[in-house]
């Protein structure tokens, strides 16, 4: 019998890390003034002081061991040293043999390189692929060794700019296509003249699946195609189209070879050469294989080929893919179209090389370096080394799927709810946050790089906001990204205290970022009235809840009808003690806002409740503005509102001599599928009395045709309980528009409240009514002694025998800041094993209404609901706070509502 052997769901470790450098310490104060010394520019911090860089992967990788021993043979000699010639076939085994690599390097490297060596293998003339050999790289050069990636652009496009004028045509190709060309590529594009269009395929922001990570890849960084051939049908004008691989505009996600293929396709058609910027060839070759059907069981090598078959030219930085320090490479197939189109461009591109770089065999680069990119290339297309690039988020807003060579933080998802504008250049303000507090350096890789204010209203459409955590290749551990992204969420916490930025020099620059001085400025309160911010968090939240155009705008609709003309008063700074102050919601906010959100499903419905603000501070001018508010409902909706029931009760709830502070709240609630209105009324009105209230609101349910549903609720009352507040739907058809009651249980516990509900419903579950109570109070099943816990039973004409149960938790007197309330909620949704997209939707909801750190004090979070329907489902109502006037006291109301 076989023994049994346990498996690890572990991969293995692919290296040893054999040199420690040590990493320094400075203070907050240190960092701040260092940031004033350099203008606020993150690419002047000096990176002796900093505990992580993330700027960028290039030339900031480590070498493997095998490069350092080939590195000790590098050859620095002026006329053709060795490396030269291990580089030239370097390229040629990884970009056209496939599996078939000759690696003749190994053999120049072990010092047995004779005569014959050179004569039958280096010295061989070639031609006919993207690197010619022998006497064939003389006549007809094709290959260029250069400092660096933007040096390869710049040799390209100065030369094809310089050959093109040299033809007479009234209408010369002045157009680049793309699927994004990153900083330098672009700069240097538009230097040598020429117009830049960028197609990347649609949908780069768009959500991607978290349980699809690691398992699919949608290619996001493809080329549009639609817009590629649109164009091409429209013009002639275009001189070449490059692809990105992978695609470092649009957050390092990889181009698939179905798109390649068409891209060539099109190329091929109309007759314009296909370059690549081939920079992370590897990485995408990886997401091929990994993702891409048909390839999953083809090898990195034959991937490689079969991309670059389909190109006639491809400039490199060495210095990612080829795991080296310094390096460059502008080469072109010497048959394909491109070398057709340009003829004789290899000799202009090799006087440039030797004018501006120094001799082809080095081109700018030491011999160690260049036997050190040869040896990277093959270390890079390892697929062990590819499988441990793998880079995963880790509970901060990214794009997803996660790219090649770096984490792109979603910063319009960082900043939601903030009011930050692409102008603010706020992502430059978090890493200048990121640097003065935590010593970590990322690049702004939106707005500013991508000079959002200088793009016209089209442009600025497809630039993303995004900031880059690119990774260098073997060199951080899980300490430096745990730390990382332990400061992210810091940061995310008090994102609300983030500076934005100005430039103060070098607005107009190219490539701004590299020299631009800026200065950090903190955004103060707009001021606005009580409608239109209510308007802007509602439909940030309705936004963050999946709510569509429609009902988001009837939901805006109704709240600027019943805001009125007291809503357009602009919001004090502080409350005026002498004017009514509501109690609709924490805080004297005269607004409140309730997310429902199923909890199967994450379906949501958005409403808000108002109270009308009458001119004088008394309870008659208070009816009188609650009634208007009914009147302009019923001229509005017509006949989809009905105030007969109103009608049929409102004497007894708005008597001549009404005692208390309510006399009206208005609510309008909206999800996917429809729209409804409800009045809230004060059962104390007749009376501040618990028996006034009864008799109140038996009267009520007795002149609704609801006795006998009074009858059960009245049943289950302690002497303790009272009614607190009375609903009404306004919906037209009487027999189902609900009536609800709230009823207070001051000192009660939990499982007091759940018996009552039991009482009213056999079907109710005790225990889902228990474990929400201790979930939200952190573990206390009661007796509950601060603000009471609140019962909603909901019934309707059609059917008395199916009554809606809603527990309401006061969490904002049961916890300590809304921080606190969050975590509680969370571990309520994990325990209820609640779906992604309802925890999504509660989160971003609170992130569009909050304007301070969660931690910071208490009463965003109002209350939260359980409801269970008569058909068993479960959902939660949050009931959120605006925070007109800042958060609650310190000091926890005891025994209010």
């Amino acid at each position: 019998m076989a023994s049994f052997i346990p498996r690890i769901n572990v991969p293995p470790p692919s290296h040893h890390s054999l040199v420690v450098r040590s990493l320094p310490t400075l203070s907050v104060k240190e960092r701040e003034d260092i940031l004033r010394d350099v203008e606020y520019n993150i690419f002047n911090f000096p990176a002796g002081l900093l505990t992580c860089d993330f700027l960028t992967d290039s030339g900031t990788s480590a070498m493997t061991d095998v490069q350092w021993a080939a590195l000790m043979r590098g050859d620095d000699s002026y006329g053709r040293n060795w490396g030269y010639y291990c580089l030239l076939d370097a390229f040629r085994d990884i970009f056209e043999r496939g599996s078939n690599r000759k690696r003749i390097f190994e053999t120049v490297v072990m010092g047995m390189a004779d005569v014959r060596f050179y004569r039958n293998e280096i010295l061989v003339p070639f031609k006919g692929g993207f690197v010619n050999g022998g006497t064939h790289q003389l006549q007809r050069p094709n290959f260029f060794i250069v400092p660096q990636g933007r040096c390869a652009e710049n040799l390209l496009f100065s030369s094809m700019r310089d050959m093109i004028s040299q033809i007479p045509h009234k209408d010369p190709a002045s157009i680049i296509v793309s699927n994004g060309l990153f900083d330098t590529t672009a700069a240097n594009a538009t230097v040598a003249g020429f117009e830049l269009q960028t197609f990347t395929q649609p949908g780069l922001n768009d959500k991607f699946p978290s349980e699809l990570i690691g398992k699919e890849n949608f290619f996001k960084g493809n080329m549009d195609l639609a817009a590629l051939e649109s164009l091409l049908n429209k013009t002639s004008k275009v001189a070449l189209i490059i692809v990105t691989i992978t695609n470092n505009w649009a957050a390092a996600q990889p181009v698939s070879m179905a798109n390649i293929r068409s891209v060539a396709s099109l190329a091929r058609r109309h007759g314009i050469p296909l370059f690549f910027d081939a920079c992370r060839f590897a990485e995408n070759a990886f997401f091929i294989h990994q993702y891409e059907k048909g390839f999953s069981n083809v090898p990195i090598a034959e991937i490689i080929q079969e991309m670059f078959s389909y190109a006639d030219g491809f400039t490199m930085s060495l210095k990612k893919d080829g795991l080296a320090n310094m390096g460059g490479v502008l080469c072109f197939h010497d048959e394909r179209l491109f070398s057709k189109q340009f003829e004789g461009i290899g000799l202009m591109m090799k006087e440039r090389q030797l004018l501006w770089y120094g001799n082809d065999a080095y081109g700018g680069m030491s011999g160690r370096d260049l036997i050190a990119a040869t040896v990277g290339l093959y270390e890079a297309t390892k697929l062990s080394y590819l499988q441990k690039r793998k880079i995963h988020a880790n509970g901060v807003a990214t794009l997803s799927p996660p790219g090649g060579h770096a984490i792109y933080l979603d910063m319009n998802e960082f900043f939601y709810g903030c009011e930050r504008e692409p102008e603010d250049f706020a992502s430059i303000g978090f890493t200048l946050e990121l640097i003065k507090e935590y010593g970590i350096r990322a690049l702004e890789a939106g707005p500013f790089v991508w000079e959002w204010d200088k793009k016209s209203p089209e442009e600025r459409k497809k630039i993303p906001n995004l900031v880059r955590f690119a990774l260098p290749r073997n060199v951080l551990s899980d300490e430096h990204i745990d730390y990382s992204v332990a400061a992210i969420k810091e940061l995310y916490r008090r994102r609300h205290t983030i500076p934005n930025v100005i430039i103060m020099r070098g607005k107009e620059m190219r490539v701004r970022h590299f020299r631009a001085a800026m200065q950090p400025v903190f955004p103060g309160r707009p001021d606005r009235s009580y409608v239109d911010e209510a308007i802007r968090q509602l439909s940030d939240v309705s936004r963050a809840v999946g709510l569509d155009d429609e009902a988001r705008k009837k939901l805006l609709d109704a709240l600027t009808l019943a805001g009125g003309n007291w809503g357009q008063t602009t919001i004090p700074l502080k409350l005026n003690d002498s004017a009514w102050a509501s109690n609709v919601s924490n805080g004297h906010s005269p607004v409140e806002y309730s997310l429902a959100l199923a909890q199967q499903t994450g379906d949501a419905e958005l409403s808000f409740l108002i109270e009308a603000q009458p001119e004088g501070n008394n309870l008659p001018q208070r009816q009188e503005s609650s009634l208007q508010i009914n009147e302009k409902i019923s001229a509005e909706y017509g006949t989809s509102v009905s105030l007969d029931r109103f009608n049929l009760i409102r004497d007894i709830f708005m008597p001549p001599q009404a005692e208390g502070s309510l006399a009206a709240w208005h609510s309008f609630a909206v999800s996917n599928t429809r729209g409804k209105w409800k009045i809230y009324l004060n059962p104390l009105a007749s009376g501040q009395s618990r028996a006034k209230s009864l008799n109140t609101t038996r009267e009520a349910f007795e002149r609704l045709g609801l006795a006998s549903s009074w009858t059960l609720l009245e049943s289950i009352l302690s002497p303790n309980d009272y009614i607190i507040y009375f609903s009404l739907g306004l919906a037209p058809d009487l027999d189902n528009a609900e009536v609800k009651v709230y009823v207070a249980h001051p000192g009660a516990s939990a499982a007091q409240i759940a018996q009552k509900h039991v009482a009213v419903c056999p079907e109710a579950s005790a225990y889902e009514i228990q474990h929400f109570c201790a979930s939200l109070s952190g573990g206390s099943l009661g007796p509950y002694t601060r603000k009471p816990l609140i019962s909603c039973f909901a019934f309707k004409r059609s059917d008395l025998k199916k009554t809606a149960r809603t527990v309401l938790f006061p969490i904002d007197s049961y916890s300590a800041n809304d921080e606190e309330a969050q975590e509680r909620i969370e571990k309520y949704m994990r325990d209820k094993c609640a779906p992604l997209l309802y925890r999504e939707r509660y989160r971003k909801a609170i992130s569009a209404i909050q304007r301070r750190p969660l931690a910071a004090g208490r009463g965003i979070h109002s209350w939260v609901s359980l409801k269970q329907n008569p058909d068993g489902a479960l959902s939660n109502t949050y009931y959120l706070s605006p925070e007109f006037f800042g958060p609650l006291q310190d000091v926890f109301e005891i025994g209010s509502f």
